[in-house]
């Protein structure tokens, strides 16, 4: 993916966000006869972030940072323009198509756009939380809890996403702590499970201060909000579930969104404005993994290359 060489004025498609999601869309469009750039900040997204990813067909156990590399290497076989490092901050509509303006100066003018950029996870802005990302951190159970199979783990959060992975890992015989500065947010059924799960333990009212560990994460540091008082968890694991941000504001009054600013797209992957869709965990679909951005990389990519030859 050679950004040096003289980029066109126009393409067909700019595909914003190189995660699986935007990086299969660039690859799919280029194969449907699309002059295509794809715009993000850094090739693989937050799969770059897994320390080992298990349920990736093809792949019985990768890194996410050799995920992303053979990511790279593949789509660098395609004739795309990627402009990495390039954060998009505003998407104009322009005759037929569309302006794509860039933090870092870039203007690019497409007919179509797909929109790719993922989500960011709320973070809890302790110390040890990015050091040990991927050692014992993690903002997924549905990605990493079998990592966590019969170990002694904490999921901090008060929503039914909370509720949901404590739910997740205790089926995988973990022994789980949830920490949570207020009393649960969820629905009744959920919340009654919960309570009648013997491997989970809901403790409130706590707020947590620190990540401890030295090669991965040997405990969290909480601290009692009424009291003051301090302890340490003995866990191998810490699961955040405060919840995610979809990375979609520069399409702000452009598409329609949920309450949440999840993108709202059909089964093809088309939004509300003509000419310009969405994939992956930026959308209001169901499952953020990457085995599904990538297959709703394709499928966005195929509809707009369709859709493009019939106007």
């Amino acid at each position: 993916m050679d950004t040096a060489q003289a980029r066109p004025e126009h393409y067909d498609l700019i595909v914003v966000g190189a995660g699986p999601a935007g990086l299969t869309a660039g690859m799919y469009a280029v194969r449907q006869g699309l002059t295509t750039a794809i715009v993000g900040a850094e090739v693989g997204g937050q799969a770059a972030w897994a320390s080992e990813v298990e349920n990736y067909l093809g792949w019985r156990l990768v890194t996410g940072s050799e995920l992303v590399t053979s990511f790279r290497e593949h789509v660098a076989q395609f004739d795309i323009e990627c402009l990495e490092g390039q954060l998009v901050n505003a998407i104009v509509p322009a005759g037929d198509g569309f302006e794509v303006f860039t933090r870092e100066g870039a203007h690019l003018a497409a007919r179509a756009i797909i929109v790719a950029t993922g989500r960011t996870p709320n973070r809890l802005a302790v110390p040890g939380e990015t050091e040990f990302i991927g050692r014992g951190v993690s903002y997924c159970a549905t990605c990493d809890g079998a990592f966590f199979r019969g170990m002694p783990v904490a999921v901090v959060g008060s929503t039914e996403s909370a509720c949901d992975a404590a739910l997740e890992l205790a089926a995988l015989e973990a022994t789980v702590t949830v920490v949570s500065a207020s009393a649960l947010k969820a629905h009744e059924s959920v919340l009654e499970k919960v309570a009648a799960e013997p491997r989970i333990t809901v403790r409130t009212g706590l707020k947590p201060t620190a990540v401890i560990g030295d090669d991965r994460v040997t405990g969290l540091a909480v601290r009692d909000a009424t009291s003051g008082a301090e302890e340490t968890l003995a866990v191998s694991g810490v699961f955040i579930e405060t919840g995610s941000i979809p990375v979609s504001e520069f399409t702000g009054g452009l598409v329609e969104v949920t309450e949440h600013g999840e993108i709202v797209v059909d089964r093809h992957c088309r939004t509300s404005t003509p000419g310009i869709y969405a994939a992956g965990d930026v959308t209001d679909g169901l499952g953020k993994q990457i085995i599904i951005a990538a297959g709703e990389g394709a499928r966005a990519a195929i509809a707009a290359s369709r859709d493009l030859k019939r106007r």
